[in-house]
């Protein structure tokens, strides 16, 4: 599902989208960057730390999946930035961050219909229904 520029085009989907990046299994960013003009608002020890932190949420929570079904995402807001975790196969995860004036819900459905419509594509799509009666022949 990782493709070369995932990020980037997460970022084009929204304005409000400050950084996008792919987080692997050991809680460093594999991919990623910032939409053009924006700094980031922490250093890289501090940058890095947060993303140990949100792999470790998301990993937690993934805990609960099989009582309260699978987890698909989280939002964290502070003052100054909203971030969105979402789970990307086993082990990393895609780490988003928009402005505060960023609508959440709508950010939130943009990104799980991007990362929804690039599973299926790289899993080759849903399966073909079944013409007929559904009844199989023995050959």
């Amino acid at each position: 599902m990782q493709g070369a520029g995932l990020c980037e085009k997460v970022i084009k989907l929204d304005r409000n989208i400050r950084f996008a990046g792919i987080v692997n299994g050991n809680g460093e960013v594999i991919e990623g960057g910032f939409q053009k003009g924006i700094r980031p608002l922490l250093n890289g020890t501090a940058e890095q730390q947060m993303y140990v932190q949100s792999l470790s949420n998301v990993m937690t929570l993934r805990q609960f999946s099989g009582s309260l079904g699978e987890f698909r995402y989280s939002v964290t807001e502070h003052d100054r930035v909203t971030l969105l975790t979402f789970p990307l196969g086993k082990d990393s995860i895609l780490c988003v961050s928009a402005s505060p004036r960023a609508r959440t819900e709508k950010l939130r459905n943009k990104v799980l219909a991007f990362l929804k419509k690039k599973k299926d594509v790289s899993s080759g799509g849903s399966k073909p229904k079944r013409k007929g009666n559904g009844s199989r022949k023995n050959v």
